[in-house]
């Protein structure tokens, strides 16, 4: 998904500026038109990206508001209300703020006669094309209430999985923050101290001394250095991952790590697959599936094999057949899946393979959390011990050179 800021005017000529997302121009000057917008002026915007499956917001709105408004609102539909009347209750019942906005944004749109899968598609900084999918299907089904609730759920387990890997990683990486800004603070203050009695003593440093102190020189000569280079890494990086390239070849990297990468691969194959079963379920084409899947999985590489899988699916084959070189599926599920494919009940085991892989994914979760501990105080340690070395060799060769 694309950003682009545009210049439009409406049929009152009142002039308008904003951001929206979209797949292509095209598509946004299209989006703008059904808003009543005359666009003047199209450009795309290239912003800061973090890894998909990292975000804490998509389009300003954080995830829980996502899956709380999917609930509130499959709640009152469930109690009778038409879509209009329950959008105008959240939004009477929303704060001010992005959330509130979306509501109301929302509201305008149905009210003016558009579906509510239409409405949503013009917010699709917010709102994922699967979901939209999903909303679809409900409504050309009439299971839009069974379908929210579902969607919700989806979004709740993929948000538990992106909160377990927080908390797995907050701590050691904390530690690791700790521990580098302590060592630079020895590193600046206390060792050019031992380097003056070196020189006053005359005697030689160990390599380990040298290494610090010319670390320390380099440190107290550009001190400006430092910062801009951490500055500097905090910008580039995220533009960096921005792009698609880049960003693809990343996310295959991640999926490579021992266990961290299985975690990765597992958490986001429950996703696709309980996608998959509530399309299915829907009315919607498994191929089609498949394709609006792809915006729920949070990796690039994963994202770029189901569209390889999609246009297996167009070109005859069956799911059984492609399932079986997906990366990171588990084996017991290749066979489970073709054979609910074959006897017409893949819905069905495509919730039961989701369950798997979730059971799986936290099992991996688990491992990852208790080998990360030990694994940072190792490093740490290491990093202690080169730094208490550098200090005290030199001690104990001046202690040796007066005896």
């Amino acid at each position: 998904m694309k950003k682009f800021s545009y210049r439009a005017c409406t049929s009152a000529g009142v002039a308008l500026r904003g951001t929206i997302a979209a797949e292509s121009a095209p598509e946004a000057v299209r989006i703008l038109a059904a808003e009543g917008k005359t666009v003047l002026r199209l450009r795309e915007r290239r912003e800061f990206c973090l890894p998909d499956f990292l975000w804490l917001r998509r389009g300003g709105i954080t995830a829980e508001e996502r899956i709380a408004f999917l609930h509130e609102l499959a709640a009152l539909l469930g109690a009778g209300l038409p879509v209009h009347e329950a959008l105008a209750q959240i939004t009477d019942g929303a704060r001010e703020g992005t959330y509130a906005r979306m509501t109301a944004a929302l509201y305008q749109a149905v009210l003016r006669g558009m579906p509510l899968s239409q409405a949503m598609a013009l917010q699709r900084a917010t709102f994922s094309e699967s979901l939209i999918g999903m909303v679809r299907a409900g409504e050309e089904s009439g299971m839009l209430e069974t379908i929210l609730h579902e969607a919700a759920a989806v979004l709740t387990e993929a948000h538990v999985l992106r909160e377990s890997i927080r908390s797995a990683l907050a701590y050691p990486l904390f530690l690791l923050a700790a521990t580098v800004f302590s060592l630079l603070l020895m590193t600046v203050f206390i060792l050019p101290i031992f380097a003056a009695l070196l020189r006053d003593l005359g005697a030689e440093a160990p390599l380990p001394t040298r290494v610090m102190l010319a670390l320390s020189d380099a440190l107290a000569a550009h001190p400006y250095a430092l910062i801009a280079a951490v500055i500097g890494g905090c910008l580039v990086i995220p533009l960096l991952l921005a792009q698609p390239v880049l960003r693809l070849h990343v996310d295959a990297l991640l999926l490579r790590i021992p266990v961290l990468g299985t975690f990765l691969g597992l958490a986001a194959w429950q996703t696709i697959l309980r996608t998959l079963a509530i399309l299915l379920k829907s009315g919607i084409r498994l191929d089609r599936a498949v394709a609006l899947a792809r915006s729920m999985t949070g990796n690039r590489a994963l994202a770029d094999y189901l569209g390889r899988m999609e246009r297996n699916l167009v070109e005859g084959r069956t799911f059984g057949q492609v399932i079986v070189h997906a990366p990171y599926v588990p084996q017991i599920l290749h066979g489970m899946l073709a054979a609910g494919e074959a006897a017409g009940d893949l819905e069905r085991l495509l919730q039961h393979g989701a369950d798997y892989c979730r059971r799986r994914a936290a099992a991996y979760s688990t491992r990852m959390e208790a080998l990360t501990e030990p694994a940072m105080i190792v490093i740490v340690a290491a990093l202690i011990f080169f730094v208490v070395l550098s200090v005290l060799l030199p001690i104990f060769d001046t202690m040796d050179a007066l005896m």
